[in-house]
């Protein structure tokens, strides 16, 4: 399984600020406040300057954050707290508590309608299905939050998901596609200023290159990401630019500076805690190793993969992972099987609209209609048939979802349940048919009588 790139692994929406608070001013901050929820937002923040360099403490302080949201019905604090949680445990190697926090966050934001949230969430669980090499998986997320923070104007969020896709696209060996979207959010980063991701796209852009053999072009993107991976303090995306820096020389046969830029990358993953970067890089310097015939350091460098690997891929984490993830697409085909319900009762709704409106059109025109038209009891009677037939069905129409669910689709139960309200319709018919016929004949007669008059009239004038 291939390892994905640590921009790939963090989450830059929970700040509009490019660049990371200061940690002990935060702290100082943290110690004055007494309002809860800019301490549940504070203990966030803190969190997310942790992240990359000390998960442990990022994950603790997430934690905390969430509590006291919980305990003071804090919705806002909640979600993103539990977005924090979720980066914290991506970063300590445990993609399936990862995956489990966000699934929590997308919900709740659902719930609350945050769209903005969403998005964020989306991208993050986007993420993890690229950790785990679900490259079209993650596509599908990544262009969903794409789509929302186009709606929203979230330059940061496009930058990202830009960014990922990007990614993706790499790593199903779709190059071209790759160095599109990563041109795109590199432009974008540069319009905002972010100088975190404008480091990791650079390096991505790198390895695009090294990938279509044009390494001295690659080596030039790697050389330039490193001054703005120091500058933002993203010591994991520095280990990896390190590490790519090593194969590049590693493949002119420069063994010094390929030891020298492979180990560096280890040290910095290894004091971070960064297990994808220790298990990448251990792998690494095990292979130049074994075939330098050093079996003291090919072995330890081999142990220590071992014991990365089995930390980030147990069987078990695994299960849990995919476990999360069935879940996740019924929960979304469950979500897509009610929205359309709802768009077709939304269309029934307004076809019953229609035929009520109808119904009460044609009895206005005919009212209508009938001051001036001398109109016969036979037509009378057959638009009241008419009427009836239409009345009943749309009564029909109407309450037969109910009636189906009231009588389980018993077709015994539901034609007597018909019968019924057939036997209440049909008196009130001859009732509303015996006055329709008194009122039209009365009004005929007025008509006639009306009309005799002119034509008198008009005799007696030519006279």
């Amino acid at each position: 399984m291939k390892y994905i790139i640590p921009f790939l692994l963090i989450n830059l929406f929970l700040t509009h600020s490019n660049a990371q608070p200061n940690k002990d001013s935060l702290k100082i901050l943290l110690q004055k406040e007494k309002q809860d929820t800019n301490r549940v937002m504070l203990l966030n923040q803190l969190s997310n300057a942790y992240l990359t360099n000390k998960p442990d403490t990022a994950k603790l302080l997430a934690l905390e954050a969430l509590s006291l949201s919980k305990h003071i019905g804090f919705v806002k604090g909640e979600s993103r707290s539990l977005h924090m949680s979720g980066l914290a445990y991506r970063f300590l190697g445990n993609s399936p508590k990862s995956m489990e926090y966000f699934l929590q966050t997308l919900k709740l934001d659902e719930k609350i309608n945050n769209s903005g949230s969403i998005a964020r969430d989306l991208f993050s669980i986007g993420v993890n299905y690229n950790v785990q090499g679900e490259y079209h998986q993650a596509i599908g997320y990544f262009l969903k939050a794409k789509k929302l923070n186009e709606q929203l104007n979230i330059k940061e969020g496009l930058a990202s998901n830009l960014g990922n896709l990007g990614r993706s696209y790499f790593e199903l060996k779709q190059y071209d596609s790759a160095r599109v979207y990563v041109q795109q959010a590199y432009e974008i980063a540069s319009k905002i200023n972010s100088t975190n991701r404008k480091g990791n796209f650079l390096s991505l852009m790198g390895e695009i290159y090294s990938e279509t053999g044009q390494r001295k072009l690659a080596l030039e993107y790697y050389r330039l990401s490193i001054p703005y991976l120091k500058l933002a303090e993203l010591d994991t995306g520095l280990s990896d630019a390190f590490l790519l820096i090593a194969k590049l020389f590693e493949n002119e046969g420069q063994m010094d500076s390929t030891l020298f830029y492979a180990k560096q990358a280890f040290e910095i993953s290894r004091g971070l805690g960064f297990t994808s970067g220790v298990l990448k890089s251990s792998k690494f310097l095990h292979s130049i190793y074994k075939n330098r015939g050093n079996a003291d350091s090919a072995l330890f460098y081999i142990e220590v993969a071992m014991a990365a690997n089995d930390s980030l891929y147990s069987k078990e984490k695994i299960n849990q992972f995919q476990s999360l993830s069935f879940e996740e697409k019924l929960r979304q085909k469950d979500i897509a099987a009610a929205e359309l319900k709802e768009a077709d009762e939304r269309k029934n709704n307004l076809q019953f609209a229609a035929l009520a409106i109808g119904l009460i059109t044609f009895i206005i025109l005919f009212l209508l209609l009938s001051r001036s038209i001398i109109v016969k009891t036979k037509f009378i009677e057959f638009f009241g048939v008419l009427g009836l037939l239409a009345v009943f069905e749309f009564i029909n129409l109407f309450i037969h979802p109910y009636l189906s669910h009231f009588t389980n689709d018993s077709p015994v139960l539901m034609l007597l349940i018909l019968i019924a309200i057939g036997a209440l319709l049909v008196p009130l018919h001859h009732k509303l048919e015996k006055w329709m016929t008194m009122v039209m004949v009365e009004k005929n007669k007025k008509i006639r009588l009306e009309a005799a008059k002119r034509t008198i009239e008009q005799l007696g004038r030519q006279n």
